[in-house]
């Protein structure tokens, strides 16, 4: 089954997140393919993403899955991206900080939910930070955020979730991955 994998990544304070979104079901089915989150109480402030790790799930769940893009946040990733570009991966960048992308996805996302035409995988960490994401409704739209920039109550999952419905139901031009990683 073709899927569109989203990737939001940090460095170390906050969360780094994968999520798929299904392409050709008649509801698109949301699942959470990976979660790296500094945890309160438990982490030191050398906690750091392990990059590597990261890395090497995003090529594993492009050879195990049906992956027609991965869309991700260049901020802080872009080497990545480059080097997972470079070995084939169909990597499509995807500004997070842009507003009126993130205003039209988080609308998509918003009346799938209202009409009930979105499934998912029930999972507690994607639930978590769906419930951290806040409205923020100003001159350029409503989209999703943290209740403040320094929060620590994470929401990459919530963000991964809007990006992947986002790209699965916007008409994709872009040539098809053929599954080779070189």
């Amino acid at each position: 089954e073709e899927i569109i994998l989203a990737f939001d990544g940090s460095f170390s304070g906050d969360s780094t997140a994968i999520v798929a979104c299904t392409l050709n079901r008649p509801v698109p089915y949301l699942q959470t393919m990976a979660l790296w989150e500094k945890i309160d109480g438990v982490d030191d402030d050398t906690w750091r993403v392990p990059i590597e790790e990261v890395e090497a799930k995003i090529v594993e769940l492009c050879k195990q899955y049906a992956v027609r893009e991965v869309c991700a946040d260049p901020y802080r990733w872009a080497r990545s991206l480059q080097v997972l570009q470079d070995a084939g991966l169909p990597i499509v960048e995807y500004l997070t900080t842009s507003p009126a992308r993130m205003v039209r996805a988080s609308t998509i996302f918003s009346d799938y939910v209202r009409d009930e035409m979105l499934e998912h995988d029930g999972n507690a960490d994607l639930a978590r930070h769906v419930a951290n994401a806040k409205l923020k409704v100003d001159y350029k739209g409503p989209r999703i955020v943290k209740e403040y920039s320094s929060s620590t109550r994470h929401i990459d999952l919530a963000i991964c979730a809007v990006m992947a419905l986002d790209r699965a139901v916007e008409p994709v031009v872009d040539d098809v991955f053929d599954g080779n990683i070189r």
